[in-house]
């Protein structure tokens, strides 16, 4: 028992020998990094005292007040921050100039030298001096004269839109004039003429409308008052009235003497209406069409008067009266009972 404890005792009194042993190590060297702080403390104090002693200051309390506060060193860097790039602009336009400047020289060293005296060269700055003045001048007056033009202009403003007016105006009757003006008048009467005919060619389109949608007229653009026929079943190919077979003439005959009664119906009511043969050249096709026309036109309230030989009228045409032709004679007289008896 007494063994064991002593063992223990010799074993902590060994580990308390080593940890004497290691603190006295770390006091050696905490000991020596103070030797080596104080010996650089003096180091750099004796340099501050010696840039101290070259500053000019008298001696530590001169210097700290004349230390710049924070406000102030940074007012001062942006200033130095300043200067350097007004240096640097500077350093690049000197760069510039001395690059146009050899550039000059340059070209200088090529051109010709001339061979005129100094005083020569005076007299030509001299001439062209006064040329420069004298075009001055001239420049000067004519300035004067466009603002004088410019304040009459504003001056007379109205005097010009009158005659911008009367221009306007001016161009009207000259186009005018050159549509309808002439000394005989012809002009003009052909001019409303055409209107007319226009009106006449609408209205009588619509008629072939109706008897029969295959023609239509227009007028002429070699001649102002004459007419064509505009076939739609062939592409709207435009044909001379004088090409019209006797079916087709009749067809537009009636359209315009139709278009016509319309035409002055709005000064004279035209109840009657008489057409005197060309029924015979009329195919059955077109004979029946211009009856059926004739038809629709009788019971509108229009009276029809055919004069015809054709025998197909008769069946067609209730109410007649028939002419009969005396042979040898060269006359004709009613029919017998058609005659009137005292």
């Amino acid at each position: 028992m007494h063994a064991t404890h002593d063992l223990a005792a010799q074993q902590a009194l060994q580990a308390l020998s080593q940890q004497q042993s290691g603190l006295q190590g770390e006091l050696q060297q905490l000991q020596k990094s103070a030797e080596q702080t104080q010996q650089q403390l003096a180091e750099q104090n004796k340099n501050w005292q010696q840039q101290l002693a070259d500053s000019g200051f008298a001696d530590v309390a001169a210097f700290t007040q004349a230390l710049l506060s924070d406000d102030d060193r940074q007012r001062l860097s942006q200033l130095k921050q300043q200067l350097q790039q007004t240096i640097d602009q500077s350093v690049a336009v000197k760069a510039q100039a001395q690059t146009a400047f050899d550039a000059l020289s340059a070209e200088l060293s090529t051109q010709p030298q001339t061979e005129l005296s100094l005083d020569e060269l005076t007299e030509q700055l001299n001439e062209l001096e006064q040329t420069l003045a004298a075009a001055q001048q001239q420049q000067g007056q004519l300035e004067a004269d466009l603002k004088r033009d410019a304040e009459q202009r504003s001056s007379q403003q109205a005097l010009f839109e009158q005659i911008d007016q009367q221009r306007k105006t001016l161009t009207t009757w000259q186009q005018l004039n050159h549509l309808i003006g002439s000394a005989k008048g012809d002009k003009f009467r052909k001019y409303a003429q055409g209107l007319t005919l226009d009106h006449l060619i609408y209205l009588a389109n619509q008629q072939l409308d109706r008897l029969h949608a295959r023609y239509q007229l227009k007028r002429r653009a070699d001649s102002a008052l004459s007419l064509e026929v505009l076939d739609t079943w062939q592409g709207d190919s435009a044909r001379d009235t004088k090409t019209l077979s006797g079916g087709e003439s009749f067809l537009v005959s009636l359209a315009l003497a139709l278009a016509l009664s319309d035409l002055v119906s709005h000064k004279t009511r035209i109840d009657s209406l008489f057409l005197d043969e060309g029924f015979g050249t009329l195919d059955p096709e077109t004979l029946e069409v211009a009856l059926n026309a004739l038809d629709t036109l009788n019971a509108s309230g229009k009276m029809i008067g055919v004069i015809s030989h054709v025998e197909a009228l008769k069946e067609r045409i209730p109410l007649q009266i028939e002419v009969r032709k005396e042979n040898g004679l060269g006359y004709s007289q009613l029919a017998a009972e058609y005659k009137v008896t005292a």
